[in-house]
């Protein structure tokens, strides 16, 4: 007689059943555990990035942090941008941070970023077969060269807390999310049509 078969605990909502599910839970509900980001470059203002979104494309945030040579937090922020994909919410985040330190006449600046991908595609390490991406990759190596010295570092995603937080934050803020490139798609038609009246005899 064969033996009875385990079957597998019903799922939880909000729960993770492996280890790559937890690391994406705690990820979306922006716990951050880890070491403190190291020290930055000596007389390099610092920015800190993270996209996220909540499925691949799905709702999704960016958040960024902008930090001074002396340690001075002087821009920080998060917004959602729409529907999109991870990786193209951890470009529009760079790209936000980049043209912010543009506009407050930042001249040396290290941009840490936790998604490798985007690190080594901005680098020159890798290029983006996605056309998006590419588009959105030149534009990071312009909004860099517009700032005069910049240095692009991955960090690990425990060291990002502060950044992250704030694309948590406007995720859980944000019920209404149109797309990302602000196209709405057409309204579905009801498989019920109206009947229409029938005008009354005198």
């Amino acid at each position: 007689m064969a033996a009875p078969q385990r079957r597998r605990p019903a799922r939880r909502h909000g729960r993770a059943n492996s280890d790559a599910e937890r690391r994406a839970l705690a990820k979306a509900s922006g716990r951050r555990t880890g070491p403190p980001a190291r020290a930055p470059r000596p007389g390099y203002a610092v920015l800190a990035t993270d996209g996220g979104s909540r499925g691949n494309p799905g709702p999704a945030a960016i958040g960024y942090v902008l930090t001074a040579a002396d340690g001075t937090v002087v821009a920080a922020h998060g917004e959602t941008i729409g529907v999109a994909g991870a990786n193209v919410a951890e470009y529009r985040a760079l790209l936000a941070g980049l043209e912010q330190a543009s506009r407050l006449g930042v001249d040396r600046l290290e941009a840490r970023c936790d998604a490798r991908l985007v690190i080594e595609q901005v680098t020159g390490r890798r290029e983006p077969a996605n056309p998006r991406l590419s588009a959105l990759c030149s534009a990071v190596r312009d909004a860099s060269e517009r700032i005069g010295s910049v240095v692009f570092t991955w960090v690990p995603a425990e060291t990002n807390g502060r950044a992250h937080a704030l694309v948590a934050e406007a995720l859980a803020t944000t019920r209404v999310f149109p797309p990302a490139d602000g196209v709405r798609p057409p309204a579905r038609r009801s498989a019920r049509r109206r009947r229409r009246r029938r005008p009354s005899t005198p």
